[in-house]
């Protein structure tokens, strides 16, 4: 699952806080609206457990995950003690990249690289490791498929609550990308736009590609995300997204 935050202005300062959009289109039905936010929540698994439960409780008020859609989690503000960013990864630098997006292409980016031929024999550049497969955190199940040094990684199935006993299967790409020596490079497919206020003004995420990057272990077991930086509109704090820590199973 996707684990985002709604950030607060950038001068506020305020602590890091989770939030989560929902759609439902069989509501009224019960009584409720076709959409709401929830939140704020002081970490991201009390906001992914309010999703998941909240999710569960239309459930058995008789409106399922037909008419029932929950969006990502969304973080929001700054930590206490952020990390002082190295002085070429300034936002102001790297806005313009996410403004203009443009879809990736493992295909057309792949670069090949010819070593000197020394005896007849062609030097080869070390690989990564092999990340195909299965992969999982607290919630979902995802998929790896690599062909040489292209990446792609699928959702396949995810808890609808927290006991998991309900599951959805969506079967939809998170990652595009490929594999250099031990990081996973590509972007991060958005299907919907993120829209929140900020400050009594209305702020908006576009749905894209955005870039993101992953780490691999040396034992190629485990796979720590950085957050992605979403882009957004002038006078509204910065969005990142996580898809957090995965482990082989």
């Amino acid at each position: 699952m996707l684990a985002c935050a709604l950030l607060l202005p950038a001068g506020g300062r305020a602590a890091v806080t989770y939030s989560f959009d929902w759609y439902c289109s069989g509501c009224a039905k019960i009584g409720m609206g076709s959409n709401g936010r929830e939140g704020p929540f002081g970490s991201g698994s009390a906001c992914q457990s309010a999703r998941a439960s909240l999710s569960g409780s239309l459930s058995t008020r008789g409106c399922g995950s037909r008419c029932f859609n929950p969006q990502p989690c969304v973080s929001a503000g700054q930590p206490d003690v952020p990390a002082p960013p190295p002085a070429v990864s300034a936002p102001v630098k790297i806005e313009p990249a996410y403004t203009r997006t443009v879809p990736y292409d493992p295909l057309a980016q792949r670069v090949r690289r010819a070593d000197e031929v020394k005896h007849g024999k062609e030097k080869i550049a070390p690989h990564g490791p092999d990340v195909s497969g299965r992969w999982r955190n607290s919630f979902s199940w995802y998929e790896a498929r690599s062909s040489k040094d292209a990446v792609e990684i699928v959702l396949v199935e995810t808890c609808r609550t927290p006991d998991c006993i309900r599951r959805e299967y969506p079967n939809r790409p998170v990652f595009r990308g490929r594999l250099q020596d031990r990081r996973l490079v590509g972007v991060l497919p958005i299907r919907g736009a993120i829209e929140s206020e900020q400050g009594g003004g209305h702020c908006a995420t576009p749905a894209g590609e955005f870039p993101v990057e992953g780490s691999v272990s040396d034992d190629g077991n485990t796979i720590v995300w950085r957050h992605a930086q979403l882009p957004v509109g002038e006078g509204c704090a910065p969005v990142s997204i996580s898809l957090g820590t995965w482990r082989r199973g």
